[in-house]
């Protein structure tokens, strides 16, 4: 299946054009404390839901290098550091879901995310431009560097907050990038303040709905095969993770990532800070 990739090859592909970045037989393994977490529902569905979409990442960076062809700067990163890196992400996930929750059966409840979010993640979403796109990538970005933020801190079991740290760092990189070929584009592309707006918002509203949902329908379904599923049970799951987001979720750093595409001038967005950070956490 493409989107597999087991967590010793992530890690030879990570090392190798990062000497110095983390790998997951690297990670302190015989010191994860079971009992911090075993039981934690909540958590079996954030870390196994989580690995599903990382480990995808040849689906997106394959639309993503069509989508950019003909500018090497751009595939080349893609495909030699982002790639391997989101895959370790997957790998190292799947690894802690296999070791704390043995009984859950991963590889079937991917394989069936797989069958259907495979036919759904396609070039069709990306933005028309290049530009927007790249605002996009921003946005997901934001999104996932501060999903693992919230996981590290909110997080009962060292090892996990130790593996969401290292996954976080290397989001927070990754949106680094993003924004600089977002800015070389913008000037070629002499985009308006206001397309920027429309994919950052399209973006914001997206995050969370789709790949979300089908990844927590395949982990439930494997995970409580004796039970109906039915888009409730998601619904459910989020708001049990109200409590959580509102003590552990980084609201400024989102907030800031989000609004830095804008290039806004420096007093309308110390203005706009603290009331979208307000917004946000109603929102959320």
């Amino acid at each position: 299946m493409p989107g597999e990739v087991s967590h010793k090859e992530a890690g030879r592909v990570a090392r190798a054009h990062r000497p110095d970045h983390w790998n997951v037989d690297a990670l302190p393994w015989d010191s994860l404390e079971l009992e911090r977490i075993a039981d934690n529902e909540v958590f079996f569905f954030l870390i196994s839901t989580a690995s599903f979409v990382e480990i995808t990442t040849d689906l997106y960076t394959s639309n993503l290098t069509a989508h950019y062809a003909g500018d090497d700067e751009v595939t080349v990163w893609l495909h030699e550091h982002w790639q391997p890196e989101e895959l370790q992400h997957g790998a190292a996930l799947k690894r802690y879901v296999k070791t704390v929750w043995p009984s859950f059966d991963w590889d079937l409840a991917y394989q069936n995310f797989y069958q259907e979010y495979g036919r759904l993640c396609n070039a069709a979403q990306l933005e028309a431009t290049r530009s927007q796109e790249m605002v996009a990538r921003c946005i997901v970005e934001t999104g996932t560097a501060s999903y693992y933020t919230m996981v590290r801190d909110a997080s009962p079991e060292p090892l996990l907050q130790k593996i969401a740290h290292h996954i976080r760092t290397d989001e927070v990189g990754h949106y680094k990038y993003f924004f600089r070929y977002f800015r070389k584009y913008a000037r070629q592309e002499s985009v308006s303040r206001r397309a920027i707006f429309k994919a950052l918002w399209t973006r914001i509203r997206e995050i969370d709905n789709e790949d979300g949902l089908i990844a927590y329908k395949h982990a439930f379904q494997v995970r409580h095969p004796d039970q109906a599923f039915d888009p409730q049970r998601y619904e459910q799951f989020r708001l049990n993770l109200n409590r959580m987001t509102r003590d552990h979720f980084p609201f400024e750093m989102a907030v800031r990532m989000c609004l830095r595409p804008m290039d806004l001038p420096h007093p309308v967005e110390r203005l706009s800070i603290p009331i979208l950070v307000a917004g946000a956490r109603r929102f959320l």
